[in-house]
């Protein structure tokens, strides 16, 4: 089952996105980050429009730098509209998330980075193992709506043949 994170920040703020991106290996979790996950030459805007819309859960590392990014504010308002779940990192002490988003809880990364960083990675694995559990309910689901159907049909079949005997 693929799992897929999209990453909103700032280039000037790299460093922080580097070191999410290591906490995320070693997980099954796909990760997009502009900086890495988009080809010379490919087009920016739809190649992260269609980024966002896919994925499961939308990261977003709030910063200074972040706040002046008109790329950070579209992807936010972009992720909210489809009604991704969004888990803010902020960077920046003293920042508050912007206003269509101010009532979610983050994740303060300046105040202990690895540790925000590693609560960041324990809640990404476990919403990709929620998706995990309801796809796999999904699908047990579905086999039993295929055995009801298939008992019916034997019924009918049989009943058929019943009133063909007369």
């Amino acid at each position: 089952m693929d799992f897929k994170i999209f990453v909103s920040y700032s280039s000037h703020d790299l460093k922080q996105v580097y070191l999410l991106k290591q906490q995320l290996e070693n997980t099954p979790l796909t990760v997009f980050v502009a900086e890495h996950s988009i080809m010379p030459g490919q087009e920016l805007e739809p190649t992260i429009s269609k980024a966002v819309d896919e994925c499961d859960l939308f990261i977003v590392l709030w910063s200074k730098n972040a706040k002046d990014s008109d790329w950070v504010s579209q992807e936010i308002g972009h992720a909210r509209a489809l009604k991704k779940e969004i888990l803010p990192l902020v960077l920046t002490e003293g920042m508050s998330l912007p206003g269509f988003i101010n009532n979610l809880k983050y994740l303060p990364v300046y105040e202990e980075t690895q540790k925000a960083l590693s609560v960041a990675r324990e809640i990404a694995v476990s919403a990709y193992n929620k998706k995990l559990q309801t796809n796999r309910q999904l699908e047990e689901d579905r086999q039993k709506q295929k055995a009801r159907e298939l008992v019916f049909i034997g019924i009918g079949v049989f009943m058929f043949w019943a009133f063909s005997q007369k």
